[in-house]
């Protein structure tokens, strides 16, 4: 009867071993499967921030969030752009420079930037404009703007990439409220507005970049910069009519 009552005995404490040992295994496989998840958000929390191109501070003449110069201008020029557009980074940094110093400073130009949103079908668009937004928000989009195109291969090198430090980074280069921008991008806050930002450009018939709307007169490509002189002059000598 004792060496029955020894069997059960030791039965039962092998069971709850066993029990023990499968616990202690699960534990420790989601310990391992959480590591394995975590592993590249933990990477990239350790990773410090890559040095980055950092364009001479340019204010543009009448600057208020995205947009420059006098709001009744009788030329206004919406620019569809993308963060991510080589094409768009050239006019950024030469012709939209060269028409800011010409039509903007006078009065004769408004001009307001507008993204894209996903219409180029890269995530990092989207991102870089929700960035820029914030920017915005604290009255420094053209210059993140610049810093933007300045790092443009970089910021696109790896489209799985988290950008948010970056991002940040270039805010506090600036000297912007850092919180703030932070604080706005983690809840993208400007998301809606690259959205609309879609939207509107496909409801203008906009299908790549950089596009323009020219006082509503499609204008498509980073032309010469005579022929956006040639556009601007001609609706400007509508106005004065």
């Amino acid at each position: 009867m004792a060496n029955r009552q020894e069997i059960r005995e030791r039965r039962k404490k092998q069971k709850q071993q066993q029990r023990v040992t499968t616990i202690l295994v699960l534990v420790g496989s989601v310990f391992i499967i959480a590591a394995v998840l975590l592993m590249p958000t933990i990477r990239d929390a350790f990773t410090p921030v890559e040095a980055f191109n950092q364009p001479p501070v340019n204010p543009r003449p009448m600057a208020n969030a995205n947009t420059m110069g006098d709001p009744n201008a009788p030329v206004k020029i919406q620019i569809y752009s993308d963060f991510g557009c080589g094409h768009c980074a050239i006019f950024a940094q030469t012709t939209g420079e060269l028409l800011a110093e010409q039509y903007v400073t006078t009065g004769q130009v408004y001009f307001e930037y507008n993204s894209v949103g996903g219409l180029l079908s890269n995530p990092i668009s989207i991102s870089t404009a929700e960035a820029a937004y914030c920017a915005a928000d604290q009255n420094m989009f053209w210059e993140y703007h610049d810093i933007l195109y300045a790092n443009q291969s970089t910021l696109f090198s790896n489209i799985n990439k988290n950008l948010d430090k970056t991002f940040i980074a270039y805010a506090e280069s600036l000297g912007m409220d850092s919180g703030t921008f932070k604080s706005c991008l983690d809840r993208n806050q400007h998301n809606g507005d690259v959205q609309q930002d879609q939207i509107e450009a496909t409801q203008a018939g906009i299908n790549s970049t950089p596009s323009f709307l020219i006082n509503d007169t499609l204008f498509v490509g980073n032309q010469p910069l005579e022929q956006f002189q040639a556009v601007i002059e001609a609706q400007l000598g509508q106005a004065s009519q």
